[in-house]
């Protein structure tokens, strides 16, 4: 579940790995603890999120090839630091212990969103690349272990949903969708 867990918030966060800021493990860890503040964000950043949901519910159901699938929620909540990241934290609804955080941001002087989250002890990045106009974004994660995915999905003020093909060793290994939707929205 942790595995799969780790692999969805890269579903609630585009995320990026390409271009001039380079993401350690502490650097991570730093952001992460950092508290949120109210600093106007990068205005690439605020265009790429729209509207911030900072208390979220988050449908996942993961198919695998056999057509085994398994659906759970996650609760996500978000905070922006420093008007460059925005923070992410996932929560399972069975196991209010177990979190994963991602990183997101625009880094200016390489033109790119990127983004990173943890995968087990390691950081994981991808790049993200959006249609402002169409409210589309498509993202590529790399593992670094053979695993990779892509993710396609849509955005709007009052959600977001994405389908995500994930792949090892270039076959498939499962999909995922999800469906993110704001606490203060939920019926």
């Amino acid at each position: 579940m942790l595995k799969t867990l780790a692999i969805a918030i890269l579903v609630i966060m585009p995320v990026a790995v390409f271009g001039q800021e380079q993401m350690t493990s502490a650097r991570f860890h730093e952001i992460v603890s950092t508290p949120g503040d109210s600093t106007p964000l990068n205005p690439k950043l605020a265009a790429a999120i729209g509207v911030l949901f900072t208390n979220a519910t988050v449908k996942i159901t993961v198919k695998y090839p056999d057509g085994k699938a398994v659906k759970f929620d996650v609760a996500e909540t978000a905070k922006t630091v420093a008007g460059k990241y925005i923070v992410t934290t996932v929560r399972s609804q069975s196991n209010n212990e177990q979190t994963i955080d991602s990183i997101m941001t625009f880094d200016d002087k390489a033109s790119v969103y990127k983004g990173w989250a943890t995968y087990g002890d390691k950081i994981i990045g991808g790049v993200s690349v959006y249609d402002f106009d169409k409210k589309i974004v498509s993202t590529f994660v790399d593992y670094g272990d053979g695993s990779s995915e892509l993710t396609v999905g849509s955005y709007t003020g009052s959600e977001s949903s994405d389908r995500t093909v994930i792949l090892k060793n270039g076959v498939l290994f499962c999909t995922r969708e999800s469906k993110t939707t704001p606490a203060n929205l939920l019926k």
